[in-house]
């Protein structure tokens, strides 16, 4: 950020008022922007461990205040669109895996292999051109509280969820389909058909459970991922997340916002791996006995 271009202190003052040489230095003295980088670190994570993320230098609000703010509208996107993505991801993976080498599996992994090659952006863009323009059954972009509208609020975000969790359904669906095929080709399980057992119970009771660690793993990998990757999306659809608050942030040099979104995409990050491990433990029998 500090080998970048751009000075916020003239981006505050303003290009057009030609401010003079003493004014630049003592608003830079005044930030505390006039010591050492390293100094300027420091001082912050000392901040951070009082939790406190310090100030905007362009607006003077709490960073920490709008970070809690825009969060929760990133997290809410991110977890509705791994929702769709496994909603659709997961059956087809299984299907695929199912009808190995037919024509199914053909037509579901080519479905897979676009959604994965099709960029948000150009998904998006078709999704508002069919579902708001022509069809006119939800709106192209924008935010509703969920305390005043809603109905309206779950309208809003479902084209901006879809167009994240399609390409994320892919990817979950040829994780899934690459698992199951491997499960059902163990010993264990022709162990259980040639005791007579049922198809359907063999491949949900026994064949999802054992495939399910890798799956997770993507899908609790892919949430992370999303919490600083739907800058595309949240700037298509006007959707006020974390991602556009720290693009706008990059853009205008404010240095305390950028560090206090990236802490918290960061600190999601971990949060959520943990999750993932945690749940590792109720899935597998055998991680529970490794770990005690």
């Amino acid at each position: 950020m500090y080998i970048m271009p751009g000075d916020p202190v003239l981006l505050l003052l303003g290009s057009e008022s030609s401010p003079s040489p003493e004014t630049i230095a003592a608003m830079r003295s005044r930030l505390g922007l006039d010591q050492p980088v390293l100094t300027q670190y420091v001082s912050w994570l000392t901040d951070v461990v009082r939790f406190d993320l310090g100030n905007s230098i362009l607006g003077g609000y709490s960073v920490g205040q709008v970070v809690a703010d825009n969060l929760p509208r990133t997290l809410e996107l991110g977890l509705a669109a791994i929702v769709i993505a496994s909603l659709i991801g997961v059956p087809v993976g299984i299907a695929a895996a199912l009808n190995r080498g037919t024509l199914v599996d053909t037509a579901l992994t080519s479905m897979t292999t676009i959604g994965i090659s099709v960029p948000v952006y150009i998904l998006g863009a078709l999704l508002i051109i069919l579902f708001s323009l022509q069809l006119g059954w939800l709106p192209s972009s924008g935010y509703m509280d969920i305390g005043r509208n809603a109905p309206e609020h779950f309208r809003r975000l479902v084209l901006p969820a879809f167009t994240l969790g399609f390409g994320l359904a892919a990817s979950i669906a040829r994780m899934t389909r690459s698992s199951m095929l491997e499960i059902l080709n163990r010993d264990f399980i022709r162990a259980l058909r040639a005791k007579g057992m049922s198809e359907r119970r063999i491949i949900w009771q026994h064949a999802l459970r054992n495939a399910s660690i890798p799956v997770v793993t993507i899908i609790g990998l892919q949430l992370g991922n999303l919490m600083g990757g739907t800058v595309l999306v949240e700037a298509m659809f006007n959707w006020p997340g974390l991602s556009t608050l720290l693009v706008d942030a990059v853009s205008s040099r404010d240095y305390p916002v950028v560090q206090g979104s990236v802490l918290a995409i960061a600190a999601l990050f971990i949060f959520i791996n943990l999750a993932v491990e945690l749940i590792y433990g109720l899935l597998d029998p055998r991680i529970r006995r490794r770990r005690t």
